[in-house]
């Protein structure tokens, strides 16, 4: 992470430490919490929005996430979009969420930087103050295979610092010739490597192994479970 995104996350960290009326008491504000903490587990990009359309809670995937050249932007803790045609389609989506209990996925931005976005109404509102009910956004995946789920394999199954960074090059699709150039180190060191990750979590293939990975869950307190060295 560069300095301008830094300082850009620690910008909407401050934004959202606002502790309004949803999270402060109301007949939700336990609900509310208890919602944020958990969104706080995933490695996902997700925000709660009150009725009001405001964002109450985005967790620290999706604060990483909008705080680079992201599609979506948050303003004065509103949700926006950064093109015009972009910000119509988001507007209607969150009201048919909000009031009408619709689902949307959109597809925002251009060329390489387009992504996905679920917009999923919740069944509560968060407060009686808005007029309508709180509403999901997650953010679509940066890539297949997250880092914090290929460490979370890797502690899990007792890897070494340079097996997990060969497992984290396979789920980005290198072969084992990119992975050495990437590494600075023999073929045959990674092929070594790929033998002894196989071996270690009985795949019988690259292709299975690195399924193995993908289905795991991003939960974030998954880093948290000491690795051996070597």
């Amino acid at each position: 992470m560069n300095a301008t995104t830094t300082v850009e996350l620690n910008a909407l960290e401050c934004e959202l430490s606002y502790r309004g009326p949803e999270r402060r008491s109301g007949e939700q504000a336990g609900l509310v919490r208890l919602m944020a903490a958990v969104l706080d587990e995933v490695d996902y990009g997700l925000m709660l929005l009150s009725g009001d359309g405001l964002v109450v809670h985005a967790n620290h995937a999706a604060l990483r996430e909008l705080a680079t050249d992201h599609p979506l932007e948050l303003r004065q803790r509103r949700l926006r979009a950064r093109d015009t045609a972009d910000q119509s389609a988001l507007a209607d989506a969150l009201q048919g969420a909000r009031h009408r209990g619709s689902r949307t996925l959109l597809n925002l931005g251009s060329d390489m930087a387009r992504v996905g976005v679920s917009i999923v109404p919740l069944p509560l509102p968060l407060s009686s103050r808005a007029g309508g009910n709180a509403v999901l956004l997650t953010l679509q995946r940066a890539q297949i295979v997250e880092k914090l789920s290929v460490g979370a394999f890797a502690r899990a199954r007792g890897l070494s610092q340079r097996e997990e960074e060969v497992l984290a090059a396979l789920c980005e699709g290198l072969r084992p010739q990119q992975i050495a150039e990437q590494l600075g180190v023999a073929v045959a060191t990674v092929r070594s490597h790929v033998h002894n990750l196989k071996e270690k979590t009985h795949s019988r293939s690259m292709v299975e192994l690195v399924k193995q990975v993908a289905l795991l869950p991003p939960m974030v307190t998954a880093l948290k479970t000491p690795r051996p060295a070597g």
